[in-house]
């Protein structure tokens, strides 16, 4: 496996990602009408306008997850916190230390900046939020709720680097 900077040339194989793990991700959360209005060419299409650094998890040539961050976008929080924005793998390749890989490069790669890293959560993602709690994320008791077919609440973890 090779971690490294994401490309130009690896928009499309990142749209690809990014819808085929938020369709399986959050089947049985987000309501199906919702997930049956997304398209692989809204992703594209997102994908083309993110400007976020972003690494890439690659296997034998193939995109197989990765992982955007930036500066932290919440007003209660520091200067020094920082936000991973998005994490996402193929469904064939969750549960390999793939994820655990991306977030460990973030976090080197952010750690000279900040000293708080922030992220968002489903509540109702379970096996997610235990990922984010296994890296040494904590629920800080901040949250928002999300329209997305139905009203789902998210919310923020924080880790001290």
């Amino acid at each position: 496996m090779i971690i490294r900077d994401k490309k130009d040339s690896d928009i499309e194989s990142l749209a690809k990602v990014h819808f085929e793990s938020w369709i399986s991700t959050y089947k049985g959360i987000v309501s199906d009408s919702y997930l049956d209005s997304l398209t692989l060419q809204s992703y594209i299409e997102k994908h083309r306008i993110f400007n976020a650094p972003c690494i890439v998890a690659e296997i034998d040539g193939e995109v197989v997850g990765f992982l955007m961050y930036s500066k932290d976008k919440d007003e209660d929080t520091s200067d020094k916190c920082g936000e991973i924005m998005v994490i996402y793998l193929l469904p064939a390749f969750q549960h390999k230390g793939i994820g655990t890989c991306l977030m460990q490069e973030a976090e080197k790669r952010m750690k000279s900046e900040y000293d708080q890293l922030s992220l968002w959560v489903l509540e109702d993602n379970i096996p997610t939020v235990k990922f984010y709690e296994k890296m040494g994320f904590k629920k800080d008791g901040k949250y928002e709720l999300e329209e997305l077919g139905n009203v789902l609440r998210e919310t923020r973890m924080i880790k001290n680097l």
